[in-house]
């Protein structure tokens, strides 16, 4: 019996690993933290730490000064929804709330990351 029961066990731990893996999609209930480098980016990073850059059609008024921002799936509902192009970043401006439509979701690698804070460090010094 106390076979059966460690066997049992054993598939259930194996059946949710996949759940507490890292996942291939920016799930919006995975969201730990988000950077505006700009206000048509976003840099936003998931509970397991993996980066994600959104691009956006259109400038954002005001994104990288924002406490706060939501994240709005029009193809589905609930924390598992994975983000996608047509979603929607929304921010609260004073006086109307603003939807900026994602054009673009890509896995922001290192040398992503490098490239862009190397091109920051130039602009930087030209003074922009």
């Amino acid at each position: 019996m106390n076979m059966k029961l460690v066997s049992l066990l054993g598939l259930a731990l194996l059946a949710t690993a996949p759940a507490t893996a890292a996942s291939s999609c920016l799930q919006i209930g995975q969201i730990w933290s988000w950077n505006a480098p700009d206000n048509k980016t976003l840099i936003v990073e998931d509970n397991w730490h993996q980066k994600w850059k959104l691009s956006l059609m259109a400038t954002c008024i005001n994104l990288s000064f924002k406490e706060r921002v939501g994240f709005q799936s029009i193809g589905g509902f609930g924390g598992l929804t994975c983000l996608s192009k047509g979603d929607n970043v929304l921010v609260r401006n004073p006086g109307f709330p603003q939807r900026c439509p994602i054009t673009s979701i890509v896995p922001y690698t290192p040398q992503m990351e490098a490239a862009d804070k190397a091109t920051a460090a130039a602009k930087k010094a030209q003074g922009n």
